[in-house]
Order: C-alpha cells, then structure tokens, then sequence
C-alpha cells in the first residue's frame, strides 16, 4: 500500500502526539523538517478528521478510542511492523495447517494478510472486514463468506448478535486476528460488541494466530478479550521491548518475533 508524502507526515504526527500526549508547533516542525505553515496545515487536517486536537500553541492527544475508530488512520499506522508480523503468521500456519478456509478479523493487520493468500489459492475466506471483502470478492479462487450483521462505519465492519450466530456456523482452519490493546497477558477492544465478535472468531478456529505491532502492548481498553494463552502463536515485530516479551512469556504466551 502506497501512501503520499503529505499522509504519511501526517500519519507520524499523529503517532508522535499520540506518544507525548502534547507537542507545540515549532516541536513538530523541527521534528518533521518542515515549515510552521505546513505544520498548521497538518494540524488542521488532522483536527477536522478527529485524529487530534488542535489548540493555540501546537495538539493535544484526542482519547485512544477516537484512534482506534478511525480506519483511515489504521490503515497506515505502523505499516512495515503489520506487514512483517502479516507474513510471518501466514508462514507459521502454513507449516502447521493445511489452510483451505481462513478467517480475518476487521484488523488493518489482518488485513495485510489478503496478498499473502495467492499462494494458497483456491481458498474460503471468511471476514466481518468489508475492506477485506472488497479486495477478496474480485478473485474467482476466492470462496469468499462475508459475515454480515449491524454495519459500524468507524470499523468498516459488521458487528451485532447476527454475526456472531453467523461464525457460529462456520469452522475454519486458521484464524488471524489482531487486538487494539494487550496488557498484562489479557488483550482488549474499546468496544464491547467488537470484543465479543473476535471471541466468536476465536471460538471457531482450530488454529489461532494473533498478529500484533508492538505499539499495542502495554495499553488498555474497557472491554476483554481474551487472555494470550488463548493464541496458538503470538506474533509480534522486533521492535518489542525486552520487559514486554518477558511479560508475555511469563503470561503464557507462544511468541514469534518477525523480522521487518
């Protein structure tokens, strides 16, 4: 996936506000090499979209559920860590599964997993996702189950009581699946009906394979998930800190680290 100058400037302004929870206009200017103008233009860009705050002397840091419901932003985030982990986990399953029907949750890193399935090809794919669907549905190899249910544009997806009867229909071989927040060896979604869609994923797979950026660890959200044992593999990019792989083995958890 391509992405202009300008977003992914933007896109890494966010994430460093994000991270610092404030930053001031010359800061970000420094910071990115370029002009006060263009920074107030990012600003405001950024502002008008929700993905920060605008104020006087630079941006505040809007809530994490704000970042977590737009899929713009997800999109790009932390691209070549999905994309490692994306290939990665496909790896893994491959060497331990016959893979004739997949499912992906509404991850963007999941996601990253679509065109590293042509390999594998004739397959049933199974998604809530509807950029996945999208980019699955034009391919005649592609037995393509979309798990219909209410439709939540901040997601892209479908969420509610008739997806879940719907996964509960199905069996598939793999599941890759990613989570907004990891702690303490337990995984959580700012939302309640997407926390309990993925467990309905999770409950029809006979291998579960959690693809995970290491900005993820360490952070909460309201409603759990899953503890990380849950996961047949847990993979994450080399950028984890040693504390929080430590953390995550003490918690159980199978871990692969992907090489970017």
């Amino acid at each position: 996936m391509r992405v202009s100058a300008n977003t992914a400037r933007r896109t890494e302004i966010a994430q460093f506000v994000r991270a610092k929870g404030t930053a001031r206009i010359d800061e970000l200017a420094h910071e990115f090499g370029v002009s006060t103008m263009t920074i107030h233009r990012d600003l405001d860009h950024l502002h008008r979209v929700g993905l920060l705050r605008k104020v006087r002397s630079g941006a505040e840091a809007p809530p994490t559920e704000a970042f977590e419901r737009n899929i713009e932003l997800r999109r790009v985030l932390n691209l070549a860590e999905k994309q490692a982990v994306a290939r990665a986990g496909v790896a893994w399953a491959s060497d331990r599964i016959d893979m004739t029907a997949v499912a992906l949750d509404d991850s963007t890193t999941a996601l990253h997993v679509v065109p590293l399935l042509s390999s594998h090809l004739p397959l049933t794919v199974i998604t809530n996702f509807l950029p996945a669907i999208n980019d699955l549905s034009t391919d005649a190899r592609v037995r393509l189950n979309a798990i219909g249910g209410d439709f939540v544009p901040e997601f892209s997806s479908f969420l509610g009581p008739q997806a879940i009867r719907a996964l509960r229909d199905v069996h598939y071989d793999v599941l890759f699946m990613s989570v907004p927040a990891l702690s303490r060896g337990r995984c959580f979604h700012p939302s309640s009906a997407a926390a309990q869609l993925k467990r309905a994923f999770m409950d029809s797979a006979e291998l579960r394979v959690l693809l995970i950026d290491h900005s993820k660890l360490a952070r909460r959200a309201i409603h759990r998930i899953c503890d990380v044992a849950d996961f047949d593999v847990v993979v994450v990019d080399s950028g984890i800190d040693p504390d929080e792989h430590r953390r995550l083995e003490d918690a159980g958890a199978n871990i692969l680290v992907a090489e970017s």
